[in-house]
């Protein structure tokens, strides 16, 4: 049976879904900052940036304080890093799998930059 518990994470994890989003975050990480700087650490090309935040600001992921003229955006819970960072553990030991692989075929691991993303779930179940 699916209960609020199920629908509260789905619902967390899809605010998460987007690497601009990812990216805000962990800017954010650091310290509370206003839009513009978010946006221009995060990537000047990204037009969107307000929008995100928008959805970040929904889910309650960053909270925003008004300070003057300014809004300031920062991490609501801490505890979201606890779940990117566990995130970061999951590629990189499917990155490391990978190499490994790549090792023991004779061929040259690539490095994080250049390397295949690892295969997603569904890549996975297909070649099972």
């Amino acid at each position: 049976m699916i209960g609020e518990l199920q629908r509260f994470k789905a619902e967390y994890l899809k605010a998460l879904a987007h690497p601009v989003r990812i990216s805000i975050l962990e800017v954010l990480r650091v310290s509370e900052l206003p839009v513009a700087e978010i946006h221009a650490q995060v990537d000047p090309a990204v037009a969107n940036i307000s929008q995100h935040l928008a959805v970040l600001r929904t889910a309650r992921i960053v909270v925003a304080r008004k300070t003057g003229p300014s809004v300031l955006y920062s991490v609501g819970d801490p505890t979201v890093f606890v779940l990117l960072d566990a995130l970061r553990q999951i590629f990189t030991a499917r990155l490391d799998s990978m190499q490994t692989i790549l090792a023991t075929e004779g061929q040259e691991p690539t490095s994080p930059d250049t390397a295949p993303p690892p295969p997603g779930p569904l890549e996975e179940n297909a070649n099972a």
